[in-house]
Parts: C-alpha cells; sequence; structure tokens
C-alpha cells in the first residue's frame, strides 16, 4: 500500500532556480556577517560593493520568501 502523505511534489525547473537563489542569498549574508559585525563593533567601514551585494541578496530573500507564502 502507498502512503500517499508521503508522496512529494515534483519541483519545476523555476522551483529549482529560486531555491538555489534563495540558498545562495543566505550564504552570501551568513558568509559577509563579519563585514557587519565589524562595523557595528569597531566603527570599521563596510566596501561599497559588499553593502550593495548583501542588499541584493536581502532583496532576493524577500521576493522569493513572498512568493512562497500561501
Amino acid at each position: 500500500m502507498i502512503d500517499v502523505s508521503q508522496l512529494q511534489k515534483i519541483k519545476s525547473a523555476q522551483e529549482l532556480e529560486e531555491g538555489l537563489a534563495l540558498d545562495q542569498a543566505h550564504g552570501y549574508l551568513r558568509d559577509s556577517d563579519w563585514y557587519a559585525f565589524a562595523q557595528m563593533e569597531e566603527g570599521t567601514p563596510m566596501p561599497a560593493d559588499i553593502k550593495a551585494a548583501r542588499n541584493a541578496a536581502r532583496a532576493t530573500i524577500y521576493r522569493l520568501a513572498e512568493k512562497r507564502l500561501p
């Protein structure tokens, strides 16, 4: 007998791409958090390109997370 509650939906190519983009955005923020901590704790300015990339990662997370809400 098959337990239907255990079946998983097959993800589309777009869903897989969005999942990868979400993982990459979270990973970038995690990997670059030390810049934010250095700025908060020591006043070391964050390079503009890092700040822009972190803003882009957050925008990706917000956009994709909003899409996944029911």
